[in-house]
């Protein structure tokens, strides 16, 4: 039928050919046949040209309306196939549980096809704004929210570590208290935590670069409090150094998975409950 609207626009089959890029002799073919199922007589020649005949001019009419309705059928269609897909906005804090956190994600997309998402990291103050209004679908955070609009739950702790060089400066035992810790200056690398009021009377020092802090423990009598993925790349590059954990003072980070509490996106709830679910198992396996 395009080929039949296309040959009565331009009223030439030679350049009607060349704009559909098929030869003349098979549009002619393709005409010939149609007329044959019709049982009319479309095109009458006029010189160079070819025109409608009285039934061919009927018959374009119908084509048009014909092919207008399937042009919208078809962007109907394509509207319905972009409405199912679902863009999922999602925010992730830093953590020693990224790459857990990331796993799980990817072990459940696959049950999910049709969805379009974006990672990243905003402002934390920003979190609870952007899940009430919509523009972001699931976050893991260190906010806990316990309004009716969203819902939270407990993942885990992000625990922190002290890790030093042992000398004639530096020598602390396995439960170092407060006030031994702040004698020292304490390096810190993003916590997430606010490490001033924790440590409210010793100097710190936020340093982006592992390589820096690896050589003030090294060279300086400076401690670091770290995750403990931090300490173990420091670890790794220096196995001389000492790491603690800080459990005993209780410095560590809750970390929240939260979505909307009426979130019509499928894949966000469904990972929001594996979220909760595998990070239960996950605790409990590491408590016994």
């Amino acid at each position: 039928m395009v080929y039949f609207t296309e040959t009565a626009r331009l009223q030439h089959m030679t350049e009607a050919a060349a704009v559909l890029n098929v030869a003349q002799s098979a549009l002619s073919r393709q005409i010939g046949l149609l007329e044959s199922d019709l049982g009319i007589k479309l095109f009458r020649r006029e010189g160079r040209n070819i025109i409608l005949t009285e039934d061919g001019r009927e018959f374009y009419e119908d084509a048009i309306k014909i092919l207008e309705a399937v042009d919208r059928t078809r962007e109907k269609i394509s509207d319905n196939k972009l409405k199912s897909r679902q863009s999922l906005n999602i925010h992730i804090t830093k953590s020693d549980m990224t790459s857990k956190i990331l796993h799980t994600f990817q072990s459940i997309i696959g049950e999910h096809p049709d969805i379009d998402f974006n990672i990243g990291t905003l402002d934390e103050n920003t979190i609870e704004e952007k899940l009430n209004d919509g523009s972001l679908d699931i976050a893991i955070s260190t906010e806990r929210f316990n309004g009716e609009s969203i819902r939270s739950t407990l993942l885990f702790d992000q625990n922190y570590y002290y890790i030093f060089k042992e000398s004639g400066k530096v020598n602390l035992p396995v439960k170092a208290s407060m006030n031994e810790l702040e004698d020292f200056p304490l390096l810190v690398m993003d916590p997430l935590l606010d490490m001033k009021k924790h440590f409210k009377n010793a100097a710190i020092l936020n340093m982006n670069d592992p390589a820096i802090i690896q050589h003030l423990l090294i060279h300086h009598p400076y401690i670091a409090v770290l995750t403990h993925e931090e300490c173990r790349i420091l670890k790794y590059n220096h196995p001389k150094f000492t790491v603690h954990n800080l459990e005993h003072l209780n410095i560590r980070q809750p970390l929240y998975a939260s979505i909307p509490a009426e979130s019509g996106k499928l894949f966000a709830k469904a990972w929001y409950s594996r979220l909760k679910d595998e990070f239960a198992a996950f605790t409990d396996r590491m408590m016994h």
